[in-house]
């Protein structure tokens, strides 16, 4: 991925509250950014935080909704391929 620097970029106006605006700014002036900067970084953060979060709710959500002959089935595979594994390990 670019360096943020170097992607284009697009302008927004928000509307925050004061105290969350204090935060971003006591942040800003310890790592000697821009708010700019430290926005950006926050929502990538957000961002990651809530895709990794979908992803684990819909594996959970898989695994939830199989029958008893599938987990079973699942079961059978984890260890066929935990054996295997180990044999490779071992060579």
């Amino acid at each position: 991925m670019s360096s943020t620097s170097t992607l284009r970029k697009a302008k927004l106006t928000i509307t925050i509250s004061n105290d969350v605006s204090s935060e971003i700014d006591e942040i800003a002036r310890k790592k000697g950014a821009p708010r700019s900067q430290v926005m950006e970084e926050i929502l990538r953060d957000w961002l990651s935080w809530s895709k990794k979060n979908t992803i684990e709710k819909d594996i959970k959500d898989y695994y939830l909704s199989l029958t008893e002959e599938e987990k079973k089935e699942n079961r059978e595979w984890t260890k066929i391929t935990s054996e295997s594994a180990e044999f490779v390990h071992q060579l």
